[in-house]
């Protein structure tokens, strides 16, 4: 297999290369636009150790940077600034390039502040979308933690508790076309992202009751919404079980369902030394090792966001975290799935993304083949994956 692996890498960059070589940047974001795919290539370059693609990479980095604060308004994580410093943060620690924005970067910080408030008047806590996003930026950066204990607090106020304080949860919308609020459990937009945010918190140093009740009563909220696995064929629905008409299982994925539940379980049980949120979250994760089959886990493309590279690198981690075969299986099942899904003629190495009922051309870190290109090298080198923790996996 690791012979096919570097072939599809090899195919996944030359048609990297050529997009940018022969088109100009239309979006800057981390997970969705021209960063992401930059991030891949730092990675395939110091990979491939081939002169022409570290000059390449250099070259598109500069053009990036020269672009981005003028061009980019958004200040998401998922698709603005703050992914986009936090990423700067990371190639700084590992090594890759030092993204000087030092001239600039007041302003930036004081808009993404500003958008960051409108956010929280709003209520938008989505780490991917909103509020938690510039949040986790701070955090990395290790400035303006003022800003954290802003939005700690906004989280505290907001939660929906019970008279104990045993629950904390937050409505948000769970459905766009009907503006349908509810209970989001999952990780790319929902509840589960707020237990790995107050983790990286606690985790920081930063010491506040309110953050330790949050963390709790989320939890407590989260495993209440425990379904029947037997029954249903997976431990959580996607959404909470108030916020659903039928009880319906949940897709094997990144973004919603088991697998993010069960790594923010196993976080938080890391970050504050419980014994019992890290083997609940273990336990979830190894049944969700059984989940193979497109019956079973709804898998039908290779993305990071909801296809079989994330599936693999959630598997991966949790490896690493625990040494246990079941997951280093699983792994391997799923590494193997990201290749055998490249069977489209007219696609970029063969792969398309599944969306709204059709295929796409995608290029992007999240969703498209520079995120699969990032799994198929990380597992082929056998690394660390220090970028899970961009994915909030680590």
């Amino acid at each position: 297999m690791e012979n096919l692996i570097k072939q599809k890498l090899d195919s996944i960059a030359e048609c990297i290369f050529t997009k940018i070589q022969n088109t100009e940047p239309e979006s800057f974001g981390l997970y969705s636009g021209e960063f992401g795919i930059l991030l891949f290539l730092f990675y395939y370059s110091k990979y491939s150790r081939n002169k022409k693609h570290k000059l390449l990479t250099e070259k598109y980095a500069e053009k990036l940077l020269e672009q981005f604060v003028e061009k980019e308004k958004l200040h998401t994580f998922c698709s603005g600034l703050s992914g986009i410093l936090y990423l700067f943060e990371f190639l700084r620690e590992n090594d890759f390039i030092d993204m000087d924005i030092s001239e600039v970067q007041p302003l930036i910080d004081n808009y993404i502040v500003a958008r960051m408030r409108q956010d929280i008047l709003r209520q938008n806590y989505d780490f991917m979308h909103g509020a938690l996003g510039v949040g986790l930026y701070f955090l990395k950066s290790k400035t303006n933690t003022k800003y954290i204990q802003e939005l700690i607090d906004y989280l505290y106020l907001t939660a929906v508790k019970d008279s104990s304080n045993r629950i904390f949860k937050w409505k948000s919308v769970i459905d766009d076309e009907k503006n349908l609020l509810g209970y989001n459990i999952a990780l790319s937009h929902g509840m589960s992202s707020i237990v790995i945010f107050l983790s990286r918190v606690i985790l920081n140093g930063i010491n506040d009751e309110k953050i330790f009740k949050m963390l709790s009563g989320t939890l407590n909220y989260i495993l209440n919404q425990q379904i029947d696995f037997m029954k249903y064929g997976s431990c959580f629905p996607n959404h909470s079980l108030e916020s659903s008409d039928n009880v319906l299982k949940s897709r094997l994925a990144w973004c919603y369902g088991d697998l993010g539940i069960g790594i923010a379980l196993w976080q938080a049980g890391k970050g504050t030394d419980n014994s019992f949120w890290k083997e609940k979250g273990i336990e979830i994760l190894l049944q969700s090792t059984r989940r193979r089959s497109y019956k079973d886990s709804f898998v039908i493309d290779a993305g990071i966001c909801h296809g079989s590279a994330g599936v693999a690198t959630i598997f991966h981690r949790m490896y690493l975290e625990t040494s246990r075969e079941e997951f280093k299986d699983a792994t391997y099942y799923w590494i193997t799935q990201t290749l055998n899904f490249s069977r489209f003629d007219d696609g970029l190495a063969g792969y398309k993304t599944h969306f709204k009922d059709t295929w796409i051309i995608d290029y992007s870190l999240l969703t498209g083949i520079s995120g699969i290109g990032l799994v198929l090298l990380s597992f082929l080198e056998d690394n660390q994956q220090s970028l899970d923790e961009m994915l909030l996996l680590s």
